[in-house]
């Protein structure tokens, strides 16, 4: 008797248990249904689903877009920029876009209509287009990765290329429009304080140079003599340290006839000459590096070792900067007033 009661109490138990996990598993649905109702076009999940297990396969990542397009691939010496001559990509900025496309996520479906996706950036650029095409092939040239972004600063927006469905996402991706933030454009690694005196060619006006006597002295005009003029030449003087490139060739596929040219040397006595060269609309500098003595030969080589390979595109603003005319930064005499008529005679 009291072990058919314990059977009927254990039945009655189950019964409840069963019937309880059915109550949660409608409210959850119910819930599910409610959310999907008041936010029908919510989404959520992974943009680039296994990314994760696949992304190790990568041979090659395109980008294409109205301000740069660039191909990056995996070569015998790391991961390099293809079409700038296997110029070294920083690992970080590898790390960033992995790390972004693994962690981009679906946030809401938007329109599927494509007259609508300029408005959302992501029309093909390879047409003319807002959008960055982002493509990450495998060594067999199997797409991981084929995707046209919308940055925009409503939100970041995302579709497949043969897809007009379009959805906002969330993610943290590096500047894919800018190449030059995929490397480290320094042309020349030497603190301004080495700097002794320097000579500008420039390419209008006559040459000039300006030196200090040590480094916590102040820079001058050394040549041509100018005494009693206000000089500020501290930009000009240390300006070859400063440079920000945007683009960058090996210096044998940059060529023509040098427009202006730069001297540095250092206290140790390292002499740094540079050319600046148009060629395809741009201004270009290349460098190279001379001991004056044999004490001062590594410290040469190890500056050519990083720049003299290269050829480095400039700004506008650099390439002012770098070499302008003397009377650019000499201040230049206001002209005499004009001279009062004449009485008649």
């Amino acid at each position: 008797m009291t072990s058919e009661l314990a059977e009927r109490r254990k039945g009655r138990t189950l019964t409840l248990f069963l019937a309880a996990g059915a109550l949660a598993l409608i409210a959850a649905v119910t819930v599910g249904i409610e959310m999907r109702a008041s936010s029908p076009n919510a989404a959520t999940g992974p943009v680039v689903p296994g990314l994760e297990e696949s992304i190790s396969d990568a041979q090659r990542i395109s980008i294409v877009s109205r301000e740069a397009t660039y191909r990056i691939e995996r070569t015998q010496r790391g991961w390099a920029m293809r079409d700038r001559d296997d110029y070294p990509v920083l690992p970080a900025r590898l790390a960033q876009l992995t790390d972004g496309l693994e962690g981009l996520r679906y946030t809401r479906r938007m329109t599927s209509d494509a007259s609508k996706h300029e408005r959302l950036g992501v029309t093909d650029p390879r047409q003319g287009g807002r959008g960055i095409l982002v493509q990450i092939e495998d060594g067999r040239g199997a797409l991981l990765v084929n995707l046209i972004l919308g940055v925009e600063t409503t939100g970041l927006y995302v579709r497949q290329p043969d897809n007009d469905q379009t959805w906002a996402a969330e993610g943290d991706l590096p500047p894919l429009r800018d190449v030059a933030a995929w490397m480290a454009l320094q042309p020349l690694n030497v603190p301004a304080e080495r700097f002794a005196r320097v000579e500008i060619m420039p390419s209008e006006g006559r040459a000039y140079i300006v030196a200090r006597d040590a480094a916590d002295q102040p820079w001058r005009i050394a040549a041509p003599a100018l005494a009693g003029v206000p000089q500020m030449v501290e930009g000009v003087a240390i300006h070859l340290t400063q440079l920000t490139p945007n683009d960058v060739r090996t210096a044998p596929a940059i060529q023509g006839a040098p427009r202006a040219r730069v001297r540095a040397r250092t206290f140790d006595g390292v002499i740094i000459d540079a050319e600046l060269i148009e060629s395809d609309g741009r201004t270009w500098v290349k460098m190279v590096a001379r001991a004056e003595t044999p004490e001062q030969e590594p410290a040469a080589l190890a500056i050519n070792n990083e720049s003299a390979a290269w050829a480095y595109a400039l700004t506008n603003e650099d390439a002012a900067a770098l070499a302008p005319p003397l009377t650019a930064i000499v201040p230049q005499p206001a002209p005499p007033p004009p001279r009062a008529p004449q009485p008649p005679l």
